[in-house]
């Protein structure tokens, strides 16, 4: 019995290892609309580590949480991370929500859900760190605090 354990045990541990080394991904390319007017493209971060924030005017929590990354943008901006973000819905919802709410952070739109279903957004907010490399470094859906942030700030790319 034990040697079958320590059997299960080494297998695991190779597996779990594996997970942790696992390579990123590279983060899928994309053109968007600016609410400012004018175009974005995901490769005109390249070489710089990049936070995309997919979110929608109906979400309560995109409502708490982008208010605080707007608050939190200039720790990101030290570290060298741009902070943009990507209303999953039209132009005049982005303008008439930052506007309204003095959100001065980098906004998109994707109003046809592209590039949200290309980073697989099954639930909003959803944060994915880009690393300078061009690779998902980190992903996560739902609520996440101030320390969180922050934590993935100091995380860089």
């Amino acid at each position: 019995m034990h040697l079958r354990l320590g059997t299960v045990l080494v297998i695991f541990g190779i597996f779990w290892g594996a997970w942790l080394l696992r390579p990123t991904k590279p983060a899928p390319a994309f053109s968007l609309p600016e609410t400012d007017g004018g175009q974005v493209d995901l490769a005109s971060y390249s070489g710089r580590p990049v936070l995309l924030v997919f979110w929608t005017t109906s979400c309560p929590i995109c409502q708490h949480e982008l208010p605080m990354l707007n608050r939190l943008e200039p720790e990101f901006r030290n570290k060298g991370i741009s902070v943009v973000t990507i209303l999953i819905g039209s132009e005049d919802e982005a303008r008439d929500y930052t506007s309204t709410n003095r959100i001065a952070l980098k906004s998109l739109y994707d109003s046809q859900g592209k590039v949200a279903r290309a980073y697989d957004v099954s639930g909003v907010p959803r944060l994915v760190l880009i690393g300078g490399d061009g690779k998902i470094k980190r992903s996560r859906s739902g609520w996440m605090s101030e320390d969180a942030l922050l934590d993935w700030a100091n995380a860089g790319g």
